[in-house]
């Protein structure tokens, strides 16, 4: 994938949210851009790049977060890391209920695995075992299914969904956010995906405008081909600005 076309992708899926009609009601929507650079000189040179963008919405009846971000890294003129998604997941809430339905679309490209991008869609019920003003925290089941374009087999997966979703809120400057989601394949027995998250952040201006993160992620693919790491982890320290 050219960087042309990954820009055209990456413009496509913030216009499609910025411009959606849910964005009508400006106040009820939180937007976040993140950006991090770092890099080292001396006996290795190394550049890492982390961009992002997220939007959330939530009310009694209905909830919507959409996520993306660019990675890339470099170490002594060696690209080691190139990659981008996008998430987009829907609560609807039921009324004087903790069960609640979901649905959750994501598009993942990364230059180094054995496919050029995957499309992934799930749905089913959700759980919140604890909701106050400190905690919130949710469980999710259902179904779903992956297809990878680019490889040798471009097959669908069909998997299961099991998530759990965590939110902190430390104090009035600092949270925390944990998620993890396995998708165990209904076709191979044994064989799963697993995407697990966890970010902290912190308030660093009395205006609540800017922050600073810290993000851990790891994603785990049982059925990566051979000679592709199974586990694919990175972390990122950036700033994060609230418009």
């Amino acid at each position: 994938m050219s960087n042309k076309r990954f820009f055209i992708t990456l413009s496509f899926c913030l216009f499609a949210v910025i411009n959606s009609p849910l964005m009508a009601e400006e106040s009820t929507w939180k937007h976040e851009i993140d950006a991090g650079l770092n890099g080292s000189t001396g006996n290795s040179e190394s550049m890492n790049l982390h961009t992002g963008y997220s939007a959330t919405y939530k009310d009694d009846e209905h909830g919507w977060k959409f996520i993306t971000a660019y990675d890339k890294a470099k170490s002594d003129g060696v690209e080691s890391r190139n990659q981008f998604f996008a998430d987009l997941l829907k609560d609807w809430f039921w009324q004087d209920s903790p069960w609640f339905a979901f649905a959750q679309g994501r598009y993942d490209w990364d230059e180094f695995k054995d496919w050029d991008y995957r499309l992934s869609a799930s749905g089913g019920a959700g759980y919140e075992f604890l909701k106050n003003d400190a905690w919130y925290v949710v469980g999710r089941f259902g179904l779903g299914g992956n297809r990878t374009y680019g490889d040798a087999n471009e097959e669908f997966t069909p998997e299961a969904i099991l998530g759990l979703d965590a939110n902190w809120t430390i104090s009035e400057r600092e949270s925390a956010a944990f998620k993890t989601t396995f998708y165990p394949s209904l076709e191979e027995s044994g064989e799963y995906r697993n995407i697990t998250t966890f970010d902290w952040k912190m308030t660093i201006s009395d205006g609540g405008n800017l922050a600073m993160k810290i993000g851990l992620m790891n994603e785990y693919d049982s059925l990566a081909s051979p000679g592709i790491d199974k586990n694919d982890f990175k972390y990122n320290l950036s700033l994060v600005w609230g418009l």
